[in-house]
Order: structure tokens, then C-alpha cells, then sequence
């Protein structure tokens, strides 16, 4: 009988100290984050601010061979500047594999679903699908963004800060 009293304090201290889900958690729909994105052997290095959905402005500030480069996003139009020189084109024919592009669209996604946090001692982290992708967000204690890594793509987005834009109407 001790045995089993033992097993089952065990069992709900086990699952007390797991963490308990929070369900209604979204990201917040404005903001700018500096972040790194590591991609392959490379890490890139961007300022990236979202102002609604499908409207971003992203800044590359490394490696030195894109440094400058600068991308805005509006709707269905994307403007790409660099040193003076800018062109416009279609959003949907963004590349695919593009770093910039896998990031806007996993934080696009993100931001339209609910995320199931389990709340832990340090950090907070969220686990699931964003269309048929894969992720993994590490959230700060106040659930502030801090790495967000896509296994599916290959890339992993390190917050190193993650500014809310407060949007007044």
C-alpha cells in the first residue's frame, strides 16, 4: 500500500511541476524585433517590424554581402531597395525558399493561430503546426518571443529584442 501511495504522489508532483497549458495565447499583431536567423551554415541578421498582416518592413544588417538590403511588404506589392536601387514586385512571387519569406509567412501564420503554451520555470514554450510546417517557440516569462525554430524549413529565428508596437486608431 506504500508502494502505491508513494507511485501516485510521484505521478501528480510529476505532472504539477510539467506546467499547465494556457490556450488563449496569440502573438501580438504589431511589432519590431532585431533578429538572428540562422539558415543552413549562414546567419542572418534583421530588423524586422510587422505592422499588420502581410504588411512588414525588413532590414538586413548581416552578413556584409546583404547588409542594407531592405524589403517592405504591402498586401500584394513588395518593394526591395538597396544602395539607392529599388524595384517592385508581385508578394506572391516572393521566393519560396527565401529566408525573408520563411519568416514573414511562420510569423504571419502564427500570429492568426492561438498557440498552446505549457508554462514551465524559466520560459514558456509552444509546440505545433502552421499549415503543414512544424514549430517550436521558447517564450519568456511575460510570453514575449525569444527563438522560433521551423524544423520543416530549416531556419531558426533568435529574438534578441521583440518590441510590441501599440497601434492607435
Amino acid at each position: 500500500m506504500k508502494k502505491i501511495l508513494a507511485i501516485v504522489i510521484c505521478l501528480v508532483m510529476l505532472t504539477a511541476c510539467a506546467g499547465s497549458p494556457v490556450s488563449s495565447l496569440t502573438l501580438p499583431p504589431c511589432f519590431a524585433a532585431n533578429t538572428d536567423v540562422a539558415a543552413g551554415d549562414t546567419v542572418y541578421s534583421m530588423y524586422l517590424s510587422r505592422f499588420a498582416d502581410g504588411y512588414w518592413q525588413v532590414e538586413l544588417t548581416a552578413p556584409a554581402a546583404v547588409k542594407g538590403l531592405i524589403f517592405t511588404v504591402s498586401g500584394e506589392n513588395t518593394d526591395v531597395s538597396f544602395d539607392g536601387l529599388k524595384f517592385t514586385f508581385d508578394t506572391a512571387r516572393f521566393p519560396v525558399g527565401s529566408v525573408v519569406s520563411a519568416a514573414i509567412d511562420a510569423l504571419d501564420r502564427l500570429y492568426a493561430s492561438p498557440l498552446e503554451v505549457v508554462v514551465g520555470e524559466e520560459q514558456n514554450i509552444a509546440t505545433g503546426t502552421v499549415g503543414e510546417s512544424g514549430y517550436t517557440l521558447t517564450l519568456s516569462k511575460t510570453n514575449l518571443p525569444q527563438k522560433l525554430e521551423l524544423p520543416d524549413s530549416g531556419i531558426t529565428l533568435t529574438f534578441n529584442t521583440f518590441d510590441v508596437i501599440e497601434v492607435t486608431e
